[in-house]
Protein backbone atom coordinates (compact mmCIF):
# COMPACT_ATOMS: atom_id res chain seq x y z
CA UNK A 1 0.00 0.00 0.00
CA UNK A 2 1.53 3.32 -1.14
CA UNK A 3 -1.24 5.63 0.04
CA UNK A 4 -4.00 5.44 2.63
CA UNK A 5 -6.54 5.85 -0.19
CA UNK A 6 -5.69 2.30 -1.21
CA UNK A 7 -7.03 0.96 2.09
CA UNK A 8 -9.90 -1.49 1.77
CA UNK A 9 -11.70 -4.07 3.85
CA UNK A 10 -9.20 -6.62 2.61
CA UNK A 11 -6.17 -4.66 3.85
CA UNK A 12 -4.47 -6.57 6.64
CA UNK A 13 -3.58 -4.97 9.96
CA UNK A 14 0.05 -5.77 9.20
CA UNK A 15 -0.06 -3.88 5.90
CA UNK A 16 -1.78 -0.87 7.48
CA UNK A 17 0.72 -0.81 10.35
CA UNK A 18 3.69 -1.10 8.00
CA UNK A 19 2.42 1.77 5.85
CA UNK A 20 1.87 4.07 8.83
CA UNK A 21 5.21 3.17 10.42
CA UNK A 22 7.06 3.99 7.20
CA UNK A 23 5.44 7.43 7.01
CA UNK A 24 6.25 8.10 10.68
CA UNK A 25 9.87 6.94 10.32
CA UNK A 26 10.29 9.07 7.18
CA UNK A 27 8.99 12.13 9.03
CA UNK A 28 5.83 12.53 6.98
CA UNK A 29 3.77 12.02 10.13
CA UNK A 30 5.26 13.49 13.34
CA UNK A 31 2.24 14.12 15.59
CA UNK A 32 -0.82 12.20 16.69
CA UNK A 33 -3.05 14.87 15.15
CA UNK A 34 -1.41 14.31 11.78
CA UNK A 35 -1.84 10.56 12.22
CA UNK A 36 -5.56 10.89 13.02
CA UNK A 37 -6.14 13.18 10.07
CA UNK A 38 -4.28 10.85 7.71
CA UNK A 39 -6.35 7.77 8.62
CA UNK A 40 -9.64 9.63 9.03
CA UNK A 41 -11.09 7.62 6.17
CA UNK A 42 -10.20 4.27 7.72
CA UNK A 43 -13.13 2.59 9.52
CA UNK A 44 -12.83 2.35 13.29
CA UNK A 45 -12.82 -0.82 15.28
CA UNK A 46 -10.53 -2.79 17.55
CA UNK A 47 -8.00 -3.49 14.76
CA UNK A 48 -7.66 0.21 13.98
CA UNK A 49 -7.38 1.02 17.69
CA UNK A 50 -4.41 -1.32 18.04
CA UNK A 51 -2.72 0.19 14.98
CA UNK A 52 -3.28 3.74 16.30
CA UNK A 53 -1.94 2.92 19.73
CA UNK A 54 1.24 1.31 18.38
CA UNK A 55 1.73 4.10 15.84
CA UNK A 56 1.44 6.68 18.61
CA UNK A 57 4.11 4.84 20.63
CA UNK A 58 6.41 5.07 17.60
CA UNK A 59 5.74 8.81 17.23
CA UNK A 60 6.47 9.28 20.92
CA UNK A 61 9.67 7.26 20.70
CA UNK A 62 10.98 9.07 17.61
CA UNK A 63 9.86 12.66 18.16
CA UNK A 64 9.27 13.24 21.86
CA UNK A 65 12.95 13.09 22.81
CA UNK A 66 13.28 13.73 26.54
CA UNK A 67 9.66 12.70 27.10
CA UNK A 68 9.62 9.64 24.84
CA UNK A 69 8.99 7.21 27.70
CA UNK A 70 6.13 9.03 29.42
CA UNK A 71 2.49 8.04 29.32
CA UNK A 72 -0.45 9.09 31.43
CA UNK A 73 -0.50 6.04 33.78
CA UNK A 74 3.23 6.30 34.58
CA UNK A 75 3.60 10.10 34.84
CA UNK A 76 0.11 11.62 35.26
CA UNK A 77 1.33 15.01 36.57
CA UNK A 78 3.94 15.53 33.89
CA UNK A 79 1.55 14.29 31.19
CA UNK A 80 -1.08 16.86 32.13
CA UNK A 81 1.49 19.65 32.04
CA UNK A 82 3.35 18.97 28.80
CA UNK A 83 0.81 17.13 26.64
CA UNK A 84 -2.27 18.44 24.84
CA UNK A 85 -4.52 15.38 25.24
CA UNK A 86 -6.54 14.02 22.36
CA UNK A 87 -10.30 14.37 22.77
CA UNK A 88 -11.04 10.88 21.45
CA UNK A 89 -8.11 8.81 22.66
CA UNK A 90 -7.14 9.25 26.30
CA UNK A 91 -3.81 7.49 25.86
CA UNK A 92 -2.62 9.89 23.14
CA UNK A 93 -1.98 13.58 22.52
CA UNK A 94 0.45 16.12 21.10
CA UNK A 95 3.56 17.30 22.89
CA UNK A 96 3.56 21.02 23.72
CA UNK A 97 6.37 22.82 21.92
CA UNK A 98 7.58 26.42 22.15
CA UNK A 99 5.02 27.11 24.83
CA UNK A 100 4.97 28.72 28.25
CA UNK A 101 4.19 26.02 30.79
CA UNK A 102 2.50 27.08 34.00
CA UNK A 103 4.25 24.76 36.43
CA UNK A 104 7.53 23.08 35.63
CA UNK A 105 10.74 22.39 37.54
CA UNK A 106 14.14 21.36 36.20
CA UNK A 107 17.01 19.79 38.16
CA UNK A 108 20.52 19.31 36.80
CA UNK A 109 22.70 16.76 38.64
CA UNK A 110 26.40 15.99 38.35
CA UNK A 111 27.69 12.73 39.84
CA UNK A 112 31.11 13.12 41.45
CA UNK A 113 33.31 10.04 41.32
CA UNK A 114 31.74 8.62 38.17
CA UNK A 115 34.68 9.41 35.88
CA UNK A 116 37.22 8.17 38.42
CA UNK A 117 35.33 4.90 38.84
CA UNK A 118 35.13 4.36 35.06
CA UNK A 119 38.86 5.02 34.72
CA UNK A 120 39.74 2.60 37.50
CA UNK A 121 37.37 -0.07 36.16
CA UNK A 122 38.13 0.31 32.46
CA UNK A 123 39.12 -3.36 32.18
CA UNK A 124 36.35 -4.66 34.39
CA UNK A 125 33.35 -4.72 32.05
CA UNK A 126 31.03 -6.24 34.65
CA UNK A 127 31.62 -3.32 37.00
CA UNK A 128 31.04 -0.79 34.20
CA UNK A 129 27.86 -2.61 33.23
CA UNK A 130 26.73 -2.56 36.84
CA UNK A 131 27.26 1.21 37.05
CA UNK A 132 25.52 1.74 33.71
CA UNK A 133 22.48 -0.19 34.93
CA UNK A 134 22.67 1.82 38.14
CA UNK A 135 22.52 5.10 36.17
CA UNK A 136 20.30 4.08 33.28
CA UNK A 137 17.71 1.91 34.95
CA UNK A 138 17.48 2.47 38.69
CA UNK A 139 17.44 6.27 38.63
CA UNK A 140 14.44 6.32 36.28
CA UNK A 141 12.49 4.05 38.62
CA UNK A 142 13.31 6.26 41.61
CA UNK A 143 12.19 9.47 39.92
CA UNK A 144 9.06 7.87 38.47
CA UNK A 145 7.87 7.17 42.01
CA UNK A 146 7.84 10.95 42.50
CA UNK A 147 6.20 11.63 39.11
CA UNK A 148 9.46 13.08 37.80
CA UNK A 149 11.00 12.30 34.42
CA UNK A 150 14.77 11.77 34.33
CA UNK A 151 17.31 11.33 31.57
CA UNK A 152 20.99 10.59 31.65
CA UNK A 153 23.27 12.91 29.69
CA UNK A 154 27.00 12.81 28.93
CA UNK A 155 27.78 9.91 31.23
CA UNK A 156 27.67 11.44 34.69
CA UNK A 157 24.97 14.10 34.29
CA UNK A 158 21.24 13.77 34.94
CA UNK A 159 18.32 16.02 34.00
CA UNK A 160 15.07 15.82 35.96
CA UNK A 161 11.74 17.39 35.04
CA UNK A 162 8.81 17.60 37.45
CA UNK A 163 5.68 19.63 38.08
CA UNK A 164 6.08 20.49 41.77
CA UNK A 165 8.91 21.63 44.01
CA UNK A 166 8.24 18.75 46.41
CA UNK A 167 8.42 16.13 43.66
CA UNK A 168 11.68 17.45 42.21
CA UNK A 169 13.38 17.94 45.59
CA UNK A 170 12.30 14.51 46.82
CA UNK A 171 13.68 12.93 43.64
CA UNK A 172 17.04 14.66 44.05
CA UNK A 173 17.26 13.60 47.69
CA UNK A 174 16.41 9.99 46.84
CA UNK A 175 19.10 9.93 44.14
CA UNK A 176 21.65 11.36 46.57
CA UNK A 177 20.75 8.69 49.11
CA UNK A 178 20.99 5.97 46.46
CA UNK A 179 24.47 7.06 45.43
CA UNK A 180 25.61 6.83 49.05
CA UNK A 181 26.62 3.44 50.47
CA UNK A 182 25.14 4.45 53.82
CA UNK A 183 21.74 5.94 54.50
CA UNK A 184 21.99 9.73 54.73
CA UNK A 185 18.33 10.77 54.28
CA UNK A 186 16.34 10.51 57.51
CA UNK A 187 13.04 9.97 55.76
CA UNK A 188 11.91 6.43 55.06
CA UNK A 189 9.82 7.55 52.07
CA UNK A 190 12.82 9.13 50.38
CA UNK A 191 15.65 6.86 51.46
CA UNK A 192 16.79 4.34 48.84
CA UNK A 193 18.97 1.30 49.56
CA UNK A 194 21.08 -0.29 46.86
CA UNK A 195 19.81 -3.74 45.99
CA UNK A 196 21.97 -6.84 45.80
CA UNK A 197 25.45 -6.64 44.31
CA UNK A 198 25.21 -2.88 43.68
CA UNK A 199 26.28 -2.30 47.27
CA UNK A 200 29.87 -2.80 46.10
CA UNK A 201 29.79 0.41 44.06
CA UNK A 202 31.65 3.30 45.76
CA UNK A 203 30.17 6.36 47.44
CA UNK A 204 29.43 9.08 44.92
CA UNK A 205 28.60 12.66 45.80
CA UNK A 206 26.07 14.74 43.90
CA UNK A 207 25.87 18.45 43.10
CA UNK A 208 22.51 19.73 41.90
CA UNK A 209 20.82 22.91 40.73
CA UNK A 210 17.02 23.22 40.79
CA UNK A 211 15.09 25.96 38.99
CA UNK A 212 11.46 26.65 38.10
CA UNK A 213 8.44 27.55 40.16
CA UNK A 214 7.52 30.73 38.34
CA UNK A 215 3.86 31.18 37.40
CA UNK A 216 4.81 31.03 33.74
CA UNK A 217 7.94 29.15 32.77
CA UNK A 218 9.26 29.46 29.20
CA UNK A 219 10.28 25.89 28.41
CA UNK A 220 10.91 25.05 24.78
CA UNK A 221 10.64 21.47 23.59
CA UNK A 222 12.45 21.33 20.27
CA UNK A 223 11.43 19.31 17.23
CA UNK A 224 13.86 16.62 18.35
CA UNK A 225 12.37 16.63 21.84
CA UNK A 226 15.31 18.36 23.54
CA UNK A 227 14.75 20.91 26.31
CA UNK A 228 15.62 24.57 26.01
CA UNK A 229 14.74 27.88 27.66
CA UNK A 230 15.65 30.01 30.68
CA UNK A 231 14.62 27.41 33.25
CA UNK A 232 17.03 24.87 31.71
CA UNK A 233 19.88 27.39 31.53
CA UNK A 234 19.25 28.48 35.12
CA UNK A 235 19.31 24.92 36.47
CA UNK A 236 22.59 24.29 34.63
CA UNK A 237 24.17 27.43 36.06
CA UNK A 238 23.03 26.56 39.58
CA UNK A 239 24.56 23.12 39.23
CA UNK A 240 27.84 24.70 38.09
CA UNK A 241 27.64 27.04 41.09
CA UNK A 242 27.13 24.04 43.40
CA UNK A 243 30.21 22.44 41.83
CA UNK A 244 32.23 25.57 42.54
CA UNK A 245 31.34 25.98 46.20
CA UNK A 246 31.38 22.23 46.89
CA UNK A 247 33.76 20.46 44.48
CA UNK A 248 34.08 17.32 46.60
CA UNK A 249 30.86 17.11 48.63
CA UNK A 250 27.15 16.87 47.93
CA UNK A 251 25.46 20.25 47.50
CA UNK A 252 21.99 21.33 46.32
CA UNK A 253 21.27 24.92 45.25
CA UNK A 254 17.74 26.10 44.51
CA UNK A 255 16.17 29.39 43.45
CA UNK A 256 14.00 31.43 45.78
CA UNK A 257 10.98 30.48 43.63
CA UNK A 258 11.60 26.78 44.24
CA UNK A 259 12.05 27.46 47.96
CA UNK A 260 8.83 29.48 48.13
CA UNK A 261 6.83 26.84 46.26
CA UNK A 262 8.18 24.01 48.39
CA UNK A 263 7.22 25.76 51.63
CA UNK A 264 3.77 26.52 50.23
CA UNK A 265 3.27 22.92 49.09
CA UNK A 266 4.27 21.56 52.48
CA UNK A 267 1.47 23.52 54.13
CA UNK A 268 -1.04 21.59 52.04
CA UNK A 269 0.05 18.10 53.10
CA UNK A 270 -0.90 16.41 56.35
CA UNK A 271 2.53 14.93 57.03
CA UNK A 272 5.29 17.32 56.10
CA UNK A 273 8.81 16.28 55.25
CA UNK A 274 10.02 19.83 55.79
CA UNK A 275 11.17 19.02 59.33
CA UNK A 276 14.13 17.13 57.87
CA UNK A 277 15.15 19.94 55.51
CA UNK A 278 16.62 23.37 56.13
CA UNK A 279 17.28 26.24 53.73
CA UNK A 280 20.25 28.61 53.95
CA UNK A 281 19.72 31.95 52.23
CA UNK A 282 22.88 32.47 50.17
CA UNK A 283 21.92 35.88 48.82
CA UNK A 284 21.89 37.17 45.26
CA UNK A 285 24.34 35.62 42.83
CA UNK A 286 24.99 37.10 39.41
CA UNK A 287 25.11 34.88 36.37
CA UNK A 288 25.59 35.98 32.79
CA UNK A 289 22.56 38.06 31.99
CA UNK A 290 20.71 37.46 35.27
CA UNK A 291 20.82 37.85 39.04
CA UNK A 292 19.16 35.20 41.20
CA UNK A 293 18.27 34.88 44.86
CA UNK A 294 19.44 31.44 45.92
CA UNK A 295 19.15 28.98 48.79
CA UNK A 296 21.36 26.06 49.73
CA UNK A 297 19.26 23.05 50.71
CA UNK A 298 20.52 21.39 53.89
CA UNK A 299 19.33 17.84 54.55
CA UNK A 300 22.01 16.39 56.86
CA UNK A 301 22.07 17.27 60.53
CA UNK A 302 25.84 17.74 60.42
CA UNK A 303 25.30 20.69 58.04
CA UNK A 304 22.59 22.44 60.06
CA UNK A 305 25.23 24.52 61.87
CA UNK A 306 25.24 26.81 58.82
CA UNK A 307 21.92 28.19 60.05
CA UNK A 308 23.65 29.45 63.21
CA UNK A 309 25.11 32.33 61.18
CA UNK A 310 22.17 32.97 58.85
CA UNK A 311 21.34 36.27 60.63
CA UNK A 312 24.91 37.51 60.28
CA UNK A 313 24.90 36.55 56.60
CA UNK A 314 21.66 38.43 55.99
CA UNK A 315 23.02 41.47 57.83
CA UNK A 316 26.04 41.48 55.51
CA UNK A 317 23.79 41.16 52.43
CA UNK A 318 21.74 44.13 53.62
CA UNK A 319 24.73 46.37 54.32
CA UNK A 320 26.17 45.58 50.88
CA UNK A 321 22.83 46.19 49.21
CA UNK A 322 22.56 49.61 50.90
CA UNK A 323 26.21 50.51 50.13
CA UNK A 324 27.05 50.93 53.84
CA UNK A 325 30.78 50.55 53.21
CA UNK A 326 31.78 53.20 55.72
CA UNK A 327 30.73 51.66 58.97
CA UNK A 328 28.70 48.48 58.35
CA UNK A 329 30.15 46.17 55.72
CA UNK A 330 33.49 45.58 57.42
CA UNK A 331 32.04 44.99 60.94
CA UNK A 332 29.29 42.79 59.48
CA UNK A 333 31.88 40.69 57.66
CA UNK A 334 33.98 40.28 60.80
CA UNK A 335 30.94 39.33 62.88
CA UNK A 336 30.00 36.78 60.23
CA UNK A 337 33.49 35.25 60.16
CA UNK A 338 33.56 35.06 63.94
CA UNK A 339 30.15 33.36 64.06
CA UNK A 340 31.14 30.87 61.36
CA UNK A 341 34.36 30.00 63.19
CA UNK A 342 32.40 29.51 66.41
CA UNK A 343 29.71 27.35 64.76
CA UNK A 344 31.69 25.12 62.40
CA UNK A 345 33.50 21.91 63.38
CA UNK A 346 36.96 22.31 64.86
CA UNK A 347 39.99 22.35 62.57
CA UNK A 348 43.75 22.73 62.74
CA UNK A 349 45.88 24.10 59.89
CA UNK A 350 49.54 24.92 59.46
CA UNK A 351 50.17 28.21 57.64
CA UNK A 352 53.40 29.69 56.38
CA UNK A 353 54.43 33.15 57.55
CA UNK A 354 56.21 35.72 55.42
CA UNK A 355 59.44 35.06 57.35
CA UNK A 356 59.39 31.45 56.20
CA UNK A 357 58.29 30.15 59.60
CA UNK A 358 55.07 28.22 60.11
CA UNK A 359 52.16 28.76 62.48
CA UNK A 360 49.50 26.30 63.65
CA UNK A 361 46.01 27.76 63.74
CA UNK A 362 42.68 26.54 65.09
CA UNK A 363 39.22 28.13 65.25
CA UNK A 364 40.07 30.12 68.34
CA UNK A 365 43.22 31.72 66.89
CA UNK A 366 41.39 32.89 63.79
CA UNK A 367 38.59 34.30 65.94
CA UNK A 368 41.24 36.39 67.74
CA UNK A 369 42.53 37.65 64.40
CA UNK A 370 38.99 38.67 63.45
CA UNK A 371 38.40 40.40 66.79
CA UNK A 372 41.68 42.29 66.41
CA UNK A 373 40.87 43.32 62.84
CA UNK A 374 37.41 44.51 63.92
CA UNK A 375 38.91 46.54 66.75
CA UNK A 376 41.44 48.17 64.43
CA UNK A 377 38.69 49.20 62.04
CA UNK A 378 35.87 50.27 64.36
CA UNK A 379 37.67 51.50 67.48
CA UNK A 380 41.24 52.49 66.60
CA UNK A 381 40.55 53.71 63.04
CA UNK A 382 43.68 51.89 61.93
CA UNK A 383 42.40 50.89 58.52
CA UNK A 384 45.78 49.83 57.25
CA UNK A 385 46.19 47.31 60.08
CA UNK A 386 42.57 46.14 59.80
CA UNK A 387 42.94 45.37 56.09
CA UNK A 388 46.34 43.78 56.60
CA UNK A 389 44.76 41.40 59.10
CA UNK A 390 41.84 40.67 56.74
CA UNK A 391 44.37 39.77 54.04
CA UNK A 392 45.95 37.24 56.37
CA UNK A 393 42.57 35.91 57.54
CA UNK A 394 41.44 35.26 53.95
CA UNK A 395 44.73 33.50 53.18
CA UNK A 396 44.40 31.30 56.26
CA UNK A 397 40.73 30.46 55.58
CA UNK A 398 41.57 29.33 52.05
CA UNK A 399 43.60 26.57 53.72
CA UNK A 400 40.61 25.34 55.75
CA UNK A 401 38.90 22.67 53.56
CA UNK A 402 35.62 22.69 55.50
CA UNK A 403 35.19 26.47 55.70
CA UNK A 404 32.02 27.78 54.07
CA UNK A 405 33.01 28.57 50.47
CA UNK A 406 30.24 31.11 50.02
CA UNK A 407 31.34 33.09 53.08
CA UNK A 408 34.93 32.95 51.87
CA UNK A 409 33.81 34.27 48.46
CA UNK A 410 32.32 37.32 50.15
CA UNK A 411 35.35 37.83 52.41
CA UNK A 412 37.78 37.78 49.48
CA UNK A 413 35.60 40.09 47.37
CA UNK A 414 35.10 42.59 50.21
CA UNK A 415 38.80 42.52 51.01
CA UNK A 416 39.62 43.34 47.38
CA UNK A 417 37.22 46.29 47.33
CA UNK A 418 38.51 47.74 50.61
CA UNK A 419 42.12 47.37 49.47
CA UNK A 420 41.32 49.55 46.47
CA UNK A 421 40.09 52.19 48.91
CA UNK A 422 43.14 51.68 51.10
CA UNK A 423 45.47 52.53 48.23
CA UNK A 424 43.77 55.92 47.77
CA UNK A 425 43.64 56.46 51.54
CA UNK A 426 47.35 55.75 51.93
CA UNK A 427 48.20 58.21 49.17
CA UNK A 428 46.30 60.98 50.94
CA UNK A 429 47.77 60.00 54.31
CA UNK A 430 51.21 60.24 52.72
CA UNK A 431 50.51 63.83 51.70
CA UNK A 432 49.31 64.68 55.22
CA UNK A 433 52.31 62.91 56.68
CA UNK A 434 54.79 65.01 54.69
CA UNK A 435 52.98 68.24 55.49
CA UNK A 436 52.85 67.61 59.26
CA UNK A 437 56.05 65.67 59.86
CA UNK A 438 57.52 68.50 61.93
CA UNK A 439 54.57 68.36 64.36
CA UNK A 440 54.73 64.62 64.79
CA UNK A 441 58.45 63.85 64.97
CA UNK A 442 61.18 65.60 66.89
CA UNK A 443 64.00 67.36 65.05
CA UNK A 444 66.29 64.37 65.46
CA UNK A 445 63.54 61.94 64.38
CA UNK A 446 62.93 64.01 61.26
CA UNK A 447 66.62 63.75 60.36
CA UNK A 448 66.53 60.04 60.93
CA UNK A 449 63.29 59.73 58.96
CA UNK A 450 64.79 61.43 55.96
CA UNK A 451 67.97 59.41 56.26
CA UNK A 452 66.31 56.02 56.38
CA UNK A 453 63.50 56.77 53.93
CA UNK A 454 65.41 54.85 51.33
CA UNK A 455 65.44 51.80 53.52
CA UNK A 456 62.02 50.24 53.20
CA UNK A 457 61.63 48.29 56.46
CA UNK A 458 62.69 51.05 58.82
CA UNK A 459 60.76 53.58 56.81
CA UNK A 460 57.61 51.47 57.06
CA UNK A 461 57.98 51.13 60.81
CA UNK A 462 58.23 54.86 61.38
CA UNK A 463 55.48 55.55 58.88
CA UNK A 464 53.22 53.25 60.88
CA UNK A 465 53.99 55.33 63.96
CA UNK A 466 53.16 58.51 62.09
CA UNK A 467 50.02 57.04 60.52
CA UNK A 468 48.55 56.32 63.96
CA UNK A 469 49.23 59.77 65.37
CA UNK A 470 46.32 61.92 66.39
CA UNK A 471 48.05 64.92 64.84
CA UNK A 472 46.89 63.79 61.41
CA UNK A 473 43.39 64.89 62.32
CA UNK A 474 40.10 63.07 61.77
CA UNK A 475 41.13 59.91 59.92
CA UNK A 476 37.64 58.47 60.10
CA UNK A 477 36.27 61.50 58.25
CA UNK A 478 38.94 61.04 55.58
CA UNK A 479 38.20 57.31 55.28
CA UNK A 480 34.46 57.95 55.04
CA UNK A 481 34.93 60.73 52.47
CA UNK A 482 36.98 58.47 50.21
CA UNK A 483 34.38 55.70 50.49
CA UNK A 484 31.68 58.22 49.64
CA UNK A 485 33.64 59.41 46.60
CA UNK A 486 34.22 55.82 45.44
CA UNK A 487 30.83 54.30 46.29
CA UNK A 488 29.80 54.02 42.65
CA UNK A 489 32.81 51.74 42.06
CA UNK A 490 32.20 49.64 45.17
CA UNK A 491 29.68 47.22 43.75
CA UNK A 492 29.96 43.69 45.10
CA UNK A 493 28.43 40.92 43.04
CA UNK A 494 29.29 37.28 43.46
CA UNK A 495 29.47 36.15 39.87
CA UNK A 496 29.21 32.72 38.35
CA UNK A 497 30.16 32.68 34.71
CA UNK A 498 28.48 30.98 31.80
CA UNK A 499 28.42 27.20 32.00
Amino acid sequence: MKDISEYSADTSIYELSTHLYERIINGKIRTFSELKEYISGVPGGSRTQIVLMNAFKLIRNLYWGFFKDIDYPSYPKVWKEIVMPDADYKYAGNLKRNMTISSIYIAMLDIHGYTKFCRQSNRNLSMLELLDNFMQGDIGKITQENNVVSRRERGDELILVGTSATDIINSVLSIIDYFSKRKIIKNDKLSRSRPGVKIILPDMHVTAGIAGGKIYTPLIITEDGDLSGDVVNTAARLQARANKISPAETCIIITNHVHHRFIKEQKNVKISSEHSLRFFNSGVIEFKGMALSLYILLFREKDFYHLDYQDEMLALFESIKRDLWKNKVFPNLMNLLIKVLHSMPGFKITARLGSGNHITLQNSELIKFCDKSLGCYSERENYFKALNLLDRICTYLESVPIFDSLVLDYAVSINRIYNNILNIYNSEIEILLESKIDKILSHEEQKTYKLVKKHFHIYEKLRSQVRNSGELGNRKALWYRIIEDETDKMKLNIYSGKV
